[in-house]
């Protein structure tokens, strides 16, 4: 029988919740999909429970009036500067005389989450990299050999307790429960990275509002995440100073006349917009906005670039960056990618969604369709939290008490 799958994609700047059915045959048709302005929310991170519990709200409504369903449980996206990474170790002996099943690999993840943690934080993922059985390295899937020690070498995703549990709060208060908390350069990679891509080595970075979401895969699994707390806003912002305009005006100027690279935009290119305390427009060169957007695009690539050093990975990556997320698809960003990484650059749009119309399939989707396919994928040797360790007493009544 088919199956509904729920997605909600907790942005800084926007909040989208996506209903899809996953069909016998392993396809996933979307059924409906709502977003809405993200409030509550400061890089990633609830801020303010109310304000942010009733923006999801008004997300999973316009998906529940499209799709004609209720949502009863979804998988949450998790970012912020809070999250961290770190690589581990998990081993446990076969009994003699057997082979190793998906119980023993079990065992060594959950060997492997056995660290030592600071109260104030909790384990969100252990992902398995890759396995060695007795001195055999580099196995891929144990399952059915034959061996006496087992270790998995894991990759293991840590978050603050309480932005954790406060983005947990919010979507609960909806009387929707969390099936499973993804961190989102993981769901994004779902979404817009190809087998190919993954095996090689590549690297995907979702440049969202508040944050830019890095994953590096190597070898067809994770190695290395981190979340940095600087993305499309910050160009914005840096804009509006710029040019002496409001914030929405800037975010509109950005999105209509934008570009990465100055030297593709006419010198003698004149466009007009609202300014502070002036009643009529001011004369903006199209060429100074994209000056302004070079310099802080540069600064974020940068960083990534920095991050990929920093991680020990740059030199096993020959399929290059893929670049998701709304700040992807400035024009010129691909070039000035190039510039920076010296290696391949594209922009990743959502795949793998059947009966989805185009306005949907954008790089700004990538997390929420991600969700839906992390949703759907066969049983990965991995160990996430899930909705049994999270409870909201007053989930459903919350939900009653919102304004409609």
């Amino acid at each position: 029988m088919s199956e509904i799958i729920t997605a909600i994609d907790v942005g800084t700047t926007k909040i989208c919740t996506f209903i899809a059915e996953s069909t016998p045959e392993g396809r996933l048709r979307l059924l409906g999909a709502g977003c809405t302005r993200s409030e509550g929310l400061r890089k990633g991170i609830v801020v303010n429970v109310s304000a942010a519990t009733q923006a999801i709200s008004d997300s999973i409504a316009k998906a529940e009036q499209m799709a004609g369903v209720t949502v009863q449980s979804a998988f949450v996206g998790i970012v912020g500067g809070h999250i961290k990474s770190q690589n581990g170790l998990g081993t446990v002996t076969i009994p003699r005389g057997r082979s190793i099943t998906r119980q023993d690999i079990d065992r060594a993840l959950d060997a492997a989450r056995a660290i030592p943690l600071p109260p104030d934080r909790e384990i969100i993922h252990t992902i398995a990299r890759n396995f060695t059985i007795d001195q055999q390295e580099g196995v891929n899937e144990p399952i059915g050999m034959h061996g006496y020690r087992l270790e998995v070498n894991a990759h293991i995703i840590t978050g603050a307790t309480t932005a954790i549990k406060n983005l947990v709060d919010c979507v609960q208060n909806n009387g929707v429960t969390v099936a499973e908390l993804v961190l989102e350069p993981l769901a994004s990679g779902e979404a817009v990275l190809t087998q190919d891509e993954r095996d090689m080595g590549v690297v995907v970075a979702d440049v969202g509002g508040g944050t830019t979401d890095i994953a590096i895969y190597l070898d067809g699994s994770v190695w290395h995440t981190v979340v940095l707390e600087i993305g499309g806003d910050n160009l914005t912002r840096d804009l509006a100073m710029g040019l002496r305009t409001p914030y929405d005006t800037a975010e509109n100027l950005k999105l209509r006349y934008g570009h990465a690279l100055p030297e593709w935009v006419a010198e003698d290119e004149v466009i007009s917009a609202s300014a502070f305390g002036d009643a009529q427009s001011q004369a903006i060169s199209r060429r100074f906005i994209a000056e302004i957007l070079e310099a802080r695009s540069e600064e974020v690539l940068l960083y990534i670039l920095q991050e990929i050093r920093r991680s020990g990975y740059d030199g096993l990556l020959p399929a290059g960056v893929v670049l998701t997320g709304g700040s992807a698809q400035l024009p010129g960003m691909i070039d000035l990618g190039r510039q920076v990484f010296r290696s391949p650059v594209r922009v990743g749009a959502p795949n793998g969604i059947g009966n989805v119309q185009r306005k949907w399939l954008k790089p700004e989707n990538a997390c929420g369709f991600g969700l839906l396919l992390w949703a759907q994928r066969s049983d990965p040797y991995e160990s996430t939290r899930r909705s049994s360790q999270w409870t909201s007493r007053f989930g459903e009544l919350f939900r009653n008490l919102l304004p409609k």
